[in-house]
C-alpha cells in the first residue's frame, strides 16, 4: 500500500491490525483491479496501465507514447493523468468510472472541476477523422453536470453554478481569504489558529467580514505534517482587503519557526 499524497508505504495486512480480523476485502476500483478485470474479460487485449506508479521511472511515459503511436496496445487504463491534453489519434472510446465521487467532495468548486474534467477526457475520444464516444459511469444521470457534457452546454451548467452560489454565499459572490497552517503537531497548529481566530474576531469588529472558527484542513494530514485552516469572508472586496491589511501584520508575529503558515485570497480550493 502506498499514499501518494505523503509517501508512505507498507505491506497489505494480513489481517487487520486491531482485532486481528483475516476477512480482508479490496474495495473501491483502483488501476490496478481494472487492469486485472479488463485482462481477465479481454485476454487477447493489449492492456497497459498509466497513474503514479507505473510512470514513476525515467522515460516511462514517453515509451508508453510510443506503444501508443505504434498502435501496440489496445486497451489504456489511467488516473486523470490521462486527460491532461494528451493527444491518442486513435482513441475513440473513453470510460469515465466513479465520476459520482466529486458530487460528494466537502469542496464546493468539486462540481466545477469535475465538469472541466469530463470536458478534457471527452476531447481525447474522437480524432483524426474518428468518430468517438464517451461513457459516464453514474448514479445520477439527470445532474447537471452530466447534461452539460451530453449536450456540450458549458454555459448553462456556469449560469446553474452561479446560481448556486448566490444561494449559499460563496464565491465569486463573495470573497474569501483562508488561512492554512501546517506543523509536526496538532496542538501547535491547532494553537496557532486559535491565536489567528481571536485576533480576526478583535479585528472584525470594525470590518464587514466574517470571520470562521479553525478547523482541520480537507487534507488534514499530508507528508507528515498536521493541517488545519481558518476562513474569512466578506460581501465586498474592499472590506475584506482592508482587513487583510491589518491582519497580516498580526499573523506574521504568532507564527513562529513549529508552524509554517500561508495567506491564500480567492483560493481555489478549500484545504
Amino acid at each position: 500500500m502506498r499514499c501518494h499524497h505523503c509517501g508512505h508505504a507498507e505491506k497489505v495486512p494480513a489481517a487487520c491490525p486491531q482485532c486481528g480480523n483475516v476477512d480482508l476485502f479490496p474495495l473501491g476500483f483502483g488501476t490496478q483491479r481494472l487492469e486485472r478485470a479488463l485482462t481477465a474479460t479481454f485476454p487477447a487485449a493489449r492492456v497497459a496501465r498509466v497513474d503514479r506508479d507505473s510512470t514513476r521511472a525515467k522515460g516511462a511515459f514517453a515509451a508508453l507514447r510510443a506503444q501508443v503511436a505504434d498502435r501496440a496496445i489496445d486497451l489504456l487504463i489511467g488516473t486523470q493523468m490521462l486527460a491532461k491534453g494528451h493527444d491518442f489519434p486513435r482513441l475513440t472510446l473513453v470510460g469515465v468510472l466513479g465520476a459520482d465521487n466529486a458530487l460528494y467532495s466537502a469542496d464546493f468548486r468539486a462540481t466545477e472541476r469535475l465538469a472541466a474534467l469530463l470536458m478534457q477526457v471527452a476531447g481525447r475520444a474522437g480524432r483524426a477523422g474518428l468518430a468517438g464516444e464517451v461513457i459516464v459511469q453514474t448514479d445520477f444521470p439527470n445532474h447537471p453536470v452530466y447534461e452539460a457534457l451530453a449536450t456540450h452546454d458549458y454555459e448553462r451548467f456556469a449560469r446553474e453554478l452561479v446560481a448556486e452560489r448566490e444561494t449559499a454565499q460563496l464565491p465569486p459572490v463573495t470573497h474569501v481569504a483562508l488561512l492554512l497552517a501546517e506543523a509536526h503537531r496538532r496542538a501547535d497548529v491547532d494553537a496557532y489558529l486559535e491565536r489567528a481566530h481571536a485576533a480576526a474576531e478583535a479585528l472584525a469588529e470594525a470590518a464587514a467580514v466574517t470571520i470562521f472558527p479553525p478547523v482541520p484542513a480537507l487534507l488534514a494530514r499530508r507528508a507528515g505534517l498536521e493541517r488545519g485552516q481558518l476562513a474569512v469572508q466578506s460581501a465586498r472586496r474592499a472590506d475584506l482587503q482592508r482587513f487583510l491589511a491589518q491582519w497580516r501584520p498580526v499573523l506574521a508575529s504568532l507564527a513562529g519557526k513549529r508552524v509554517r503558515a500561508a495567506l491564500d485570497v480567492d483560493p481555489l480550493s478549500f484545504g
